[in-house]
């Protein structure tokens, strides 16, 4: 997922046609800006690996106000760490910032290598080179440059692990304050995940969101997920909302489990979509004295009613028979 341009009033006036009519033709050494991409690509790799010194700068925080401090000292470590994040980050995005230019070098000077190296470089062009898809292919383009050097390492990159996929390795876990704690995982080819848990005192309610990162620094998913749990006589209420990366909600689980002492009696879950419509339920019911449990399935059919799927009942349980002494196979036992 790109990020939106954050220049965007600078690039419209900077690539605004009227500056290019009446000025003289540009004369492009390709060979010289072939070797300026190589170099560019060089100065993205000394960027990423200099990004690894600024870890740190999040760590040293942590350690410096550990356990449970005055409210101050809270504040101060919760913003230096917040700062040591954001100029991560700014690393980051430098280093795929200088490759993107190096990249538009390359292609620039692929474009004109079969044409005349002293014509001038339409703005199309350039914008192609950018990765700019609402401009022609160019025209002098070589067949095997159909697609940006970006998506090609996109498609050649392993998949993402999924956020609660076992490949992920915990690196570190960061008290952000006394409610609030951040684990950082790393993935088998780069990726990175920050699960953020925040609970509020005396609240009941834990919220966590769940950050993954592509190898390249993009954001690949986020799920902020609110869990809370209360009582209401003999009924334990649990709901679990989760909301997508533009703070939508896009679902809720509503779990609502009844007890008779400390046995349970009956629990009902019931699973709703982001407009609050039930798509699935299921009711489990037990006998107190015998232990028989039925478990009803619901879901919602193509009409939009809940309908039932499925009945299972589990039988009341039996002490059953002792093995009969002797055996009835003793009496057909072969001697000798």
């Amino acid at each position: 997922m790109g990020a939106d341009n954050p220049y965007a009033d600078q690039t419209a006036k900077n690539t605004r046609t009227p500056w290019l009519g009446g000025g003289p033709s540009v004369d492009v050494d390709l060979d010289g800006l072939r070797d300026y991409a190589t170099l560019m690509a060089s100065q993205q790799t000394d960027i990423m690996s200099r990004a690894a010194y600024l870890a740190p700068l999040g760590q040293m925080p942590a350690a410096a106000f550990d356990g449970d401090v005055l409210g101050e000292a809270d504040a101060v470590r919760a913003r230096l760490v917040a700062n040591a994040g954001e100029l991560t980050v700014y690393m980051q995005k430098l280093a795929e910032s200088v490759g993107n230019i190096g990249n538009a070098a390359r292609t620039v000077a692929d474009s004109y290598g079969s044409g005349d190296a002293f014509s001038a470089a339409s703005l199309n062009d350039v914008l192609f080179a950018y990765g700019d898809k609402s401009v022609p292919r160019p025209a002098g383009l070589p067949e095997g440059v159909g697609v940006t050097v970006q998506e090609q390492q996109a498609a050649a990159r392993p998949a993402v692990p999924a956020a609660d996929s076992g490949e992920w390795t915990t690196t570190s876990v960061t008290p952000l304050s006394a409610y609030q704690s951040l684990e950082t995982a790393a993935g088998p080819n780069g990726e990175r995940r920050e699960v953020t848990t925040f609970s509020a005192p005396g609240s009941g309610i834990t919220t966590v969101t769940t950050t993954v990162f592509g190898s390249d620094g993009e954001t690949v998913s986020s799920v902020t997920t609110r869990t809370s749990v209360r009582q209401t006589g003999d009924v334990e209420i649990n709901v679990e909302e989760t909301f997508g990366p533009d703070g939508r909600q896009t679902g809720t689980t509503e779990t609502r489990t009844r007890y008779d002492g400390e046995h349970v009696t009956g629990r009902s879950t019931e699973i709703r979509d982001g407009d609050g419509q039930t798509v699935h339920r299921t009711v489990e019911t037990t006998d107190p004295g015998t232990r028989e449990q039925v478990t009803v399935t619901s879901e919602r059919n193509a009409e939009g009613a809940i309908v039932e799927t499925n009945r299972a009942v589990t039988g009341i349980a039996t002490q059953g028979q002792e093995v009969p002494t002797p055996s009835i196979a003793e009496k057909y036992r072969v001697n000798g």
